[in-house]
Protein backbone atom coordinates (compact mmCIF):
# COMPACT_ATOMS: atom_id res chain seq x y z
CA UNK A 1 0.00 0.00 0.00
CA UNK A 2 1.35 3.34 -1.07
CA UNK A 3 0.65 6.20 1.09
CA UNK A 4 0.74 9.84 -0.58
CA UNK A 5 2.02 11.44 2.51
CA UNK A 6 5.27 9.18 2.79
CA UNK A 7 5.48 10.13 -1.37
CA UNK A 8 5.52 13.65 -0.39
CA UNK A 9 7.79 12.92 2.29
CA UNK A 10 9.85 10.99 0.39
CA UNK A 11 9.91 13.98 -2.63
CA UNK A 12 10.74 16.40 -0.15
CA UNK A 13 14.02 13.93 1.36
CA UNK A 14 15.19 14.09 -2.20
CA UNK A 15 14.72 17.78 -3.04
CA UNK A 16 16.68 18.73 0.25
CA UNK A 17 19.27 16.17 -0.66
CA UNK A 18 19.93 18.27 -3.89
CA UNK A 19 19.86 21.49 -1.96
CA UNK A 20 22.48 19.86 0.09
CA UNK A 21 24.80 19.43 -2.44
CA UNK A 22 24.00 22.63 -4.05
CA UNK A 23 25.27 24.36 -0.49
CA UNK A 24 28.63 22.05 -0.17
CA UNK A 25 29.34 23.40 -3.88
CA UNK A 26 28.66 27.20 -2.75
CA UNK A 27 30.58 26.69 0.28
CA UNK A 28 33.12 25.24 -1.29
CA UNK A 29 33.26 28.46 -3.37
CA UNK A 30 33.37 30.75 -0.49
CA UNK A 31 36.13 28.72 1.08
CA UNK A 32 38.49 29.27 -1.73
CA UNK A 33 37.42 32.85 -1.87
CA UNK A 34 38.09 33.44 1.55
CA UNK A 35 41.43 31.23 1.02
CA UNK A 36 43.97 34.09 0.75
CA UNK A 37 42.79 36.46 3.89
CA UNK A 38 43.24 33.34 6.43
CA UNK A 39 46.17 32.09 7.82
CA UNK A 40 47.63 28.35 6.99
CA UNK A 41 46.86 26.97 10.01
CA UNK A 42 43.23 28.07 9.49
CA UNK A 43 42.94 26.81 6.03
CA UNK A 44 44.08 23.57 6.61
CA UNK A 45 41.28 23.14 9.30
CA UNK A 46 38.29 24.26 7.10
CA UNK A 47 39.91 22.15 4.20
CA UNK A 48 40.08 19.46 7.09
CA UNK A 49 35.95 20.44 7.69
CA UNK A 50 35.33 20.77 4.07
CA UNK A 51 36.11 16.91 3.50
CA UNK A 52 34.28 15.88 6.50
CA UNK A 53 31.44 17.94 5.24
CA UNK A 54 31.28 16.74 1.94
CA UNK A 55 31.13 13.21 3.47
CA UNK A 56 28.22 13.89 5.65
CA UNK A 57 26.51 15.57 2.90
CA UNK A 58 27.04 13.31 0.46
CA UNK A 59 26.22 10.19 2.88
CA UNK A 60 23.01 11.91 3.99
CA UNK A 61 21.97 12.69 0.20
CA UNK A 62 22.33 8.75 -0.81
CA UNK A 63 20.18 7.71 2.58
CA UNK A 64 17.77 10.50 1.79
CA UNK A 65 17.15 9.30 -1.71
CA UNK A 66 16.98 5.74 -0.61
CA UNK A 67 15.48 5.71 2.65
CA UNK A 68 15.29 2.22 4.55
CA UNK A 69 14.56 1.24 8.67
CA UNK A 70 17.86 -0.58 9.41
CA UNK A 71 15.97 -2.95 11.78
CA UNK A 72 12.86 -3.85 10.54
CA UNK A 73 14.58 -4.33 7.24
CA UNK A 74 12.40 -1.86 5.35
CA UNK A 75 13.11 0.15 2.46
CA UNK A 76 11.36 2.45 -0.45
CA UNK A 77 12.87 1.43 -3.52
CA UNK A 78 13.30 -2.20 -3.85
CA UNK A 79 17.05 -2.75 -4.99
CA UNK A 80 20.05 -4.32 -3.85
CA UNK A 81 21.22 -0.57 -3.60
CA UNK A 82 18.90 0.22 -1.18
CA UNK A 83 20.06 -3.16 1.20
CA UNK A 84 20.61 -2.28 4.53
CA UNK A 85 24.14 -3.26 4.71
CA UNK A 86 24.85 -0.61 2.34
CA UNK A 87 22.61 2.16 4.24
CA UNK A 88 24.14 1.17 7.18
CA UNK A 89 27.94 1.42 6.05
CA UNK A 90 27.56 4.65 4.48
CA UNK A 91 25.68 5.81 7.71
CA UNK A 92 29.09 4.78 9.50
CA UNK A 93 31.38 6.77 6.94
CA UNK A 94 29.11 9.74 7.32
CA UNK A 95 28.64 9.69 10.74
CA UNK A 96 32.23 9.59 11.83
CA UNK A 97 32.80 12.78 9.59
CA UNK A 98 30.31 14.81 11.09
CA UNK A 99 31.14 14.17 14.88
CA UNK A 100 35.05 14.71 13.42
CA UNK A 101 34.11 18.17 13.09
CA UNK A 102 32.70 18.35 16.23
CA UNK A 103 36.39 17.64 17.70
CA UNK A 104 38.17 19.79 14.93
CA UNK A 105 35.97 22.64 15.98
CA UNK A 106 36.80 21.93 19.36
CA UNK A 107 40.53 21.49 18.23
CA UNK A 108 40.61 25.43 16.88
CA UNK A 109 38.89 26.84 19.97
CA UNK A 110 40.94 24.91 22.45
CA UNK A 111 44.42 25.78 20.38
CA UNK A 112 44.04 29.03 19.75
CA UNK A 113 42.75 30.04 23.51
CA UNK A 114 45.47 28.05 24.94
CA UNK A 115 42.76 26.08 27.30
CA UNK A 116 43.87 22.45 27.78
CA UNK A 117 40.63 21.51 29.06
CA UNK A 118 39.03 22.23 25.45
CA UNK A 119 42.05 20.28 23.95
CA UNK A 120 41.43 17.25 26.15
CA UNK A 121 37.80 17.47 25.70
CA UNK A 122 37.95 17.59 21.27
CA UNK A 123 39.94 14.00 22.15
CA UNK A 124 36.70 12.73 23.06
CA UNK A 125 33.74 12.97 21.14
CA UNK A 126 35.04 10.99 17.72
CA UNK A 127 35.99 7.72 19.90
CA UNK A 128 33.04 7.54 21.92
CA UNK A 129 31.24 7.25 18.12
CA UNK A 130 33.10 4.66 16.87
CA UNK A 131 32.35 3.15 20.16
CA UNK A 132 28.46 4.13 18.88
CA UNK A 133 28.74 2.55 15.65
CA UNK A 134 29.56 -0.82 17.01
CA UNK A 135 26.79 -1.00 18.83
CA UNK A 136 24.68 0.60 15.91
CA UNK A 137 25.64 -2.16 13.69
CA UNK A 138 25.08 -4.74 16.77
CA UNK A 139 21.53 -3.28 16.78
CA UNK A 140 21.44 -3.60 12.77
CA UNK A 141 22.68 -6.95 12.91
CA UNK A 142 20.78 -8.70 15.91
CA UNK A 143 17.21 -6.35 15.50
CA UNK A 144 18.06 -5.34 19.51
CA UNK A 145 17.11 -2.42 20.29
CA UNK A 146 19.28 -1.99 22.93
CA UNK A 147 22.37 -1.72 20.82
CA UNK A 148 20.71 1.61 19.77
CA UNK A 149 19.53 2.40 22.85
CA UNK A 150 23.45 2.45 23.58
CA UNK A 151 24.40 4.16 20.33
CA UNK A 152 21.66 7.06 20.96
CA UNK A 153 22.54 7.86 24.69
CA UNK A 154 26.54 7.66 23.05
CA UNK A 155 25.97 10.37 20.52
CA UNK A 156 24.22 12.47 23.56
CA UNK A 157 27.21 12.35 25.86
CA UNK A 158 29.16 13.12 22.65
CA UNK A 159 26.71 16.12 22.22
CA UNK A 160 27.18 17.36 25.65
CA UNK A 161 31.01 17.11 25.72
CA UNK A 162 30.86 19.52 22.76
CA UNK A 163 28.65 21.69 24.06
CA UNK A 164 31.12 21.85 27.22
CA UNK A 165 34.24 22.46 25.51
CA UNK A 166 32.43 25.21 23.44
CA UNK A 167 31.01 27.21 26.80
CA UNK A 168 34.27 26.63 28.11
CA UNK A 169 35.87 28.38 25.06
CA UNK A 170 32.81 31.59 25.72
CA UNK A 171 35.23 33.89 28.04
CA UNK A 172 38.08 34.31 25.59
CA UNK A 173 36.01 35.19 22.69
CA UNK A 174 34.00 38.66 21.25
CA UNK A 175 31.35 39.90 18.45
CA UNK A 176 31.06 37.02 16.27
CA UNK A 177 32.57 34.11 17.37
CA UNK A 178 30.99 34.48 20.77
CA UNK A 179 27.31 34.89 18.56
CA UNK A 180 28.80 31.65 17.00
CA UNK A 181 29.60 30.11 19.91
CA UNK A 182 26.31 30.58 21.57
CA UNK A 183 24.66 29.28 18.95
CA UNK A 184 26.24 26.32 18.86
CA UNK A 185 25.35 25.50 22.21
CA UNK A 186 21.79 26.12 22.12
CA UNK A 187 21.79 24.00 19.04
CA UNK A 188 23.65 21.37 20.76
CA UNK A 189 21.47 21.69 23.90
CA UNK A 190 18.19 20.78 21.57
CA UNK A 191 19.99 17.80 20.35
CA UNK A 192 20.92 16.40 23.77
CA UNK A 193 16.91 17.47 25.25
CA UNK A 194 15.63 15.65 22.06
CA UNK A 195 18.04 12.47 22.32
CA UNK A 196 17.31 12.31 26.00
CA UNK A 197 13.03 13.07 26.14
CA UNK A 198 11.97 11.67 22.65
CA UNK A 199 15.24 9.53 20.70
CA UNK A 200 16.17 7.22 23.64
CA UNK A 201 12.92 6.64 25.32
CA UNK A 202 11.55 5.72 22.22
CA UNK A 203 13.59 3.06 21.41
CA UNK A 204 14.34 2.03 25.36
CA UNK A 205 9.88 1.28 24.50
CA UNK A 206 11.00 -0.76 21.26
CA UNK A 207 13.62 -2.74 23.70
CA UNK A 208 11.09 -3.64 26.28
CA UNK A 209 8.65 -4.72 24.06
CA UNK A 210 10.77 -6.97 22.35
CA UNK A 211 11.51 -8.33 26.08
CA UNK A 212 8.53 -8.67 27.49
CA UNK A 213 7.50 -10.58 24.30
CA UNK A 214 10.21 -12.92 24.84
CA UNK A 215 11.65 -11.76 21.23
CA UNK A 216 14.76 -14.32 20.35
CA UNK A 217 17.49 -12.02 18.34
CA UNK A 218 19.66 -13.55 15.73
CA UNK A 219 23.16 -13.63 16.20
CA UNK A 220 25.86 -11.07 14.32
CA UNK A 221 26.94 -13.24 12.08
CA UNK A 222 23.36 -14.46 10.95
CA UNK A 223 22.08 -10.91 10.87
CA UNK A 224 25.34 -10.09 8.68
CA UNK A 225 23.90 -12.05 5.99
CA UNK A 226 20.22 -11.25 6.11
CA UNK A 227 21.24 -7.11 6.02
CA UNK A 228 22.78 -8.10 3.09
CA UNK A 229 20.47 -9.80 1.40
CA UNK A 230 16.62 -9.50 2.64
CA UNK A 231 14.73 -6.61 2.22
CA UNK A 232 10.99 -5.53 2.46
CA UNK A 233 9.78 -2.40 0.45
CA UNK A 234 7.07 -0.37 1.93
CA UNK A 235 5.09 2.70 1.45
CA UNK A 236 3.06 2.94 3.82
CA UNK A 237 2.30 5.53 6.56
CA UNK A 238 2.48 2.95 10.04
CA UNK A 239 5.69 1.82 8.66
CA UNK A 240 7.55 4.96 8.03
CA UNK A 241 5.83 7.14 10.98
CA UNK A 242 9.04 7.21 13.48
CA UNK A 243 11.46 7.56 10.35
CA UNK A 244 9.81 10.53 9.51
CA UNK A 245 10.16 12.65 12.13
CA UNK A 246 14.01 11.87 12.73
CA UNK A 247 15.18 11.39 9.04
CA UNK A 248 13.76 15.19 8.15
CA UNK A 249 15.40 16.87 10.96
CA UNK A 250 18.78 14.85 10.56
CA UNK A 251 18.92 14.70 6.43
CA UNK A 252 18.13 18.83 6.51
CA UNK A 253 19.54 20.65 9.53
CA UNK A 254 22.05 18.39 10.64
CA UNK A 255 23.68 18.31 7.12
CA UNK A 256 23.07 22.26 7.50
CA UNK A 257 25.18 22.13 10.24
CA UNK A 258 27.62 20.02 9.19
CA UNK A 259 28.41 22.36 5.95
CA UNK A 260 28.03 25.76 7.88
CA UNK A 261 31.14 24.89 9.86
CA UNK A 262 33.38 24.80 6.78
CA UNK A 263 33.05 29.01 6.54
CA UNK A 264 32.33 29.33 10.26
CA UNK A 265 33.61 32.25 11.97
CA UNK A 266 37.90 31.45 12.79
CA UNK A 267 38.42 31.04 15.78
CA UNK A 268 41.60 32.81 15.70
CA UNK A 269 40.36 35.97 15.69
CA UNK A 270 38.31 38.64 18.55
CA UNK A 271 39.96 36.99 21.12
CA UNK A 272 39.82 38.97 23.93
Amino acid sequence: MTDKTVIIWWNSLCLIACLNITLLFISYRLYKKNQKSNSSESNKIRWKQFLLAGLYAIGCSFRAILPRGDLRRIVMVDSWISSVVIGRTVATIAELSFVAQWSFLLYEAGKNTGNKRILMLSKIPFPLIVIAEIFSWYACTTSNYIGTVVEESLWAVAAFITVYGLFLARPYYMKEQLKFLNRGIVAGILYVIYMLCVDIPAYVSNWMAAEKIGKIYKSVGDGFKEVCTEWSMTRAYADWQYEMIWMSLYFSVAVWMSIYLINAPRLDKNIK
